[in-house]
């Protein structure tokens, strides 16, 4: 039981990390406005922050909706990465030189993206799995 609740409030925390780097990186970080990424990602940090709320208050459907945010998370992440991977493709391949610093700088936001959108939720569904 001690290592089941101590697994539950160590995903919250991680859940509430990302939604906070979610939120500040939407809100704060981004210099443009594009009404799609900002419903969508402010939906995925309020999705990981209802989750760690159910955890940490040790409610019956917390594990539930920590899973749906995994998942949620784990494709849209999968998503960005792939569709960054393409951009670094088509940067470098349509644009010869001028295009590998386009390519480099999204090569390194796909690394940004893989461990908190990709390896993360992926991580959380693992060990919410086990406490259902």
């Amino acid at each position: 039981m001690a290592v089941e609740l101590r697994r539950a409030r160590l995903v919250a925390a991680a859940q509430l990390v990302l939604a906070l780097l979610l939120l500040v990186g939407i809100w704060g970080l981004l210099p443009a406005r594009h009404w799609p990424i900002d419903v969508v990602a402010s939906m995925l940090a309020l999705l990981q922050l209802a989750a760690a709320t159910g955890l940490l208050a040790r409610k019956p459907w917390g594990v539930r909706v920590g899973l749906v945010a995994g998942w949620v998370t784990l494709v849209a992440g999968a998503t960005l990465a792939t569709a960054l991977a393409l951009t670094v493709a088509h940067l470098s391949g349509m644009y010869g030189p001028v295009g590998a610093g386009g390519a480099v700088l999204m090569a390194v936001i796909a690394a940004l993206v893989l461990p908190y959108l990709v390896f993360l939720p992926a991580l959380q569904i693992v060990w919410l799995r086990a406490l259902r």
